[in-house]
């Protein structure tokens, strides 16, 4: 039976993959950074080990090097940013113990560093929220700019330093704090809220020719201004799947990736705003609209050709603990569409939580409670700074 090896299987969206792989005849394997947390403790792993935190490349490179000598897998899969960045980094040196299906390291930042992303858009016509590079402009560029306009990080995950600012005179004052602490940023428009935040994951085949797409509405976030989806549903947008599948055709992109769009209010139109290269947390719903992305992913890296898949529409997606903080904090909490009295229905799904799998909804509901009792990690996940 042939093996793969899950890294950073704290994330939620190890329970789906993991039981997507099982039932796919593929031994699973999940590598943690503890315990408290919902992978490390789903039924469908048949081994489970704690490793170090990914963010430190180095020795985490020198863990896995040793790890990979002593342990046999047919396949590594990332479920983060950042060990999606390690493999893309590491990828020579993996490839002599296992197989990956991960973008050259070249290739990878053209779609992670949001910056670069944004130039291709610019240049190819994809529609992208109006953005400046800020190393080697002029004070009178920046004096232009529309405002209010966001300060973004060239690299960064969920929101961290995102900052909006209203006017030239306060983007001099934040901006030499968010460059010290995140490096190079970039400048971009202030799309208006009260358009749809949505997702379209791509899997291209081996040659990095687009085959399946989906399209993820996000209904509901925490938090409420903006973090991450607790609600959302899949819906038919071929257009908008398209221009993701034609921005990865043209940087070379292979595997899996992610897109964030936001619709402009005024115009109606989705913008894209960054490609993640992980798996999303909100991913179930592509897998119950018909879409098995981990199976996808560890054929293709194992030399197999793609299955048939059709995709289907209209299944929600909820994460039952963000959706209770939801509820305690949103004031649309009684006229919320989709109800948010609604638990059950025939294409309602959980993230975080299975009658049949129930350990991981305990530890990792405990483990966010962790989390949101830390300062730093709610100033982290806050969102936007406005």
């Amino acid at each position: 039976m042939e093996s793969v090896l899950i890294l950073d299987a704290q994330a939620v969206q190890t329970l789906i993959f993991a039981r997507s792989l099982r039932r796919s005849g593929y031994r699973v394997a999940v590598l943690a950074d503890g315990k408290d947390n919902y992978g490390y403790h789903t039924s469908a792993a048949n081994e489970r080990f704690i490793g170090p935190d990914s963010h430190d490349k180095e020795a985490y490179h020198n863990y896995m090097m040793t790890f990979l000598a002593e342990h046999h897998f047919d396949a590594i899969v990332p479920m983060t940013d950042e060990s999606a960045l390690y493999v893309s980094m590491y990828k020579a040196s993996l490839k002599a113990y296992t197989s990956v299906l991960m973008p050259d390291i070249d290739v990878f930042m053209k779609g992670y560093d949001k910056n670069l992303l944004m130039s291709l858009c610019a240049r190819k016509g994809y529609p992208h929220p109006l953005t400046m590079t800020m190393t080697g402009c002029t004070e009178q560029e920046l004096q232009d700019f529309p405002y209010p306009a966001l300060i973004k990080p060239n690299l960064t995950t969920g929101g961290r330093g995102m900052t909006l600012v209203s006017s030239y005179d306060e983007l001099k004052s934040v901006y030499p704090a968010i460059h010290e602490q995140y490096g190079e940023c970039h400048l971009q428009q202030f799309v208006k809220p009260g358009g749809r935040q949505v997702k379209v994951q791509v899997m291209t085949d081996a040659k990095g020719i687009p085959q399946y797409s989906s399209v993820i509405w996000k209904q509901r976030f925490y938090p409420v201004n903006g973090g991450s989806s607790c609600c959302n549903v899949t819906v038919d947008d071929p257009k908008i799947a398209e221009v993701c599948c034609s921005v990865l055709r043209d940087i070379s992109w292979i595997g899996f990736a992610d897109f964030d769009l936001i619709e402009d209010p005024s115009t109606g139109e989705l913008l894209i705003m960054e490609i993640n290269p992980r798996i999303p947390a909100s991913v179930r719903s592509a897998f119950e609209s018909g879409l098995d992305y981990a199976t996808m992913i560890v054929d293709v890296s194992l030399g197999k050709p793609l299955k048939e898949y059709k995709y289907e529409s209209g299944k929600t997606l909820r994460h039952l603990g963000f959706e209770m903080l939801w509820f305690a904090k949103s004031k649309d909490r009684w006229h919320a569409n989709p109800n948010w009295f609604k638990f059950c229905g025939r294409d309602v799904y959980y993230q975080d939580i299975s009658w049949k799998d129930i350990v991981p909804f305990i530890c990792g509901t405990l483990g966010n409670i962790k989390k949101q009792l830390d300062p730093e990690f709610r100033k982290a996940k806050s969102g936007i700074n406005i």
